[in-house]
């Protein structure tokens, strides 16, 4: 076994450098190299199984870097099409009701509007969420034919769901998201949360991965060991059968053996806990599931930043 893997993770690495080229040299020529860089993180977070810790950490830095090159390219964006989130009616602190919009559509009618009501772009199957702020975002139901990706980037006091969305995804990557709600059924791969704050996360994957991330609390059905990097202020708990619907029958749920890759003593972590409170998961369920459904209350059950006291 230990052969198989040393010998797995040799290719992977052969793999992992061609890409990176490759990727690489489309960012250079200003090409959008955003859907390569998708699906070689996908099959980093598929390689976990066997890379040992050591060349996790190397390649995941390796990827950050990859990301910040694309972004800094300029490419312009896949064209939007396909699969599109809607924008459920949201009440705001003293606002009323917002209208039902399509965030692609609005995207399409030029950076102005992009930038009030966030941008949404669709790959093939796939899908991306950004720049979004003040929204209760409800992806349709997807089709588990045409499995796809969903990236949520840039991601303010929103409540993002996931759910009936979920059963036709492999992978769901979220990049600086803050002081907000994501709800996610089981996932066919993995999820990777990196740099969160003060976020309520319920989702279901086979490989949970959180980095640079702090005052969390993760609702989480996982076959394998979490994973938490550069990371804090972290509680984990299982997520209840009603906001995660397809849990049933699946492998025992390993959300409370959480690896901190920033932790190597044999004490706990003083990073994550296994206790995030069941108050607010209760109190989210009839919101969630709710035909009015306000953002002001959600957002009141989200973690505060002096909430969680580090063991």
């Amino acid at each position: 076994m230990v052969q198989a893997n040393a010998s797995a993770a040799g290719a992977f690495w052969e793999q992992f450098r061609e890409q990176s080229a490759q990727i690489r040299a489309a960012a250079a020529a200003q090409q959008d190299a955003r859907t390569q860089l998708r699906e070689l993180d996908g099959a980093l977070r598929e390689a976990l199984i066997y890379l040992p810790p050591y060349d996790q950490q190397k390649l995941a830095g390796e990827l950050d870097a990859l990301r910040q090159l694309v972004h800094a390219s300029g490419a312009p964006p896949a064209r939007a099409g396909g699969f599109k989130f809607r924008a459920a009616g949201a009440t705001r602190a003293g606002l009323p009701s917002a209208p039902r919009t399509e965030p692609a559509a609005a995207a399409d009618a030029g950076s102005g509007s992009a930038a009030a009501t966030g941008a949404v772009a669709a790959t093939d199957a796939s899908l991306v969420l950004a720049h979004i702020a003040d929204q209760w975002v409800v992806a349709p139901a997807g089709d588990p034919a045409r499995p796809g990706d969903c990236e949520l980037r840039d991601v303010r006091r929103c409540v993002v769901d996931l759910r009936a969305a979920s059963g036709a995804l492999r992978a769901v990557n979220c990049h600086n998201i803050e002081d907000t709600v994501v709800l996610c059924g089981m996932v066919g791969g993995s999820v990777t949360v990196r740099g969160a704050a003060r976020c309520l996360v319920v989702v279901g994957a086979r490989q949970l991965r959180f980095e640079s991330s702090h005052h969390v609390d993760a609702h989480v059905f996982c076959s394998s060991h979490p994973v938490i990097e550069k990371s804090s202020a972290m509680r984990f708990a299982p997520c209840p059968p009603r906001l995660l619907a397809g849990a049933a029958g699946q492998t025992p749920n390993l959300v409370g053996q959480v690896h901190d890759f920033n932790w190597l003593r044999r004490q706990a972590s003083p990073n994550w806990s296994l206790d995030a409170p069941a108050a607010a998961l209760h109190a989210l369920c009839p919101l969630a599931d709710g035909l009015d459904r306000p953002l002001a209350a959600a957002l009141q059950l989200l973690p505060a930043a002096d909430s969680i006291v580090p063991k």
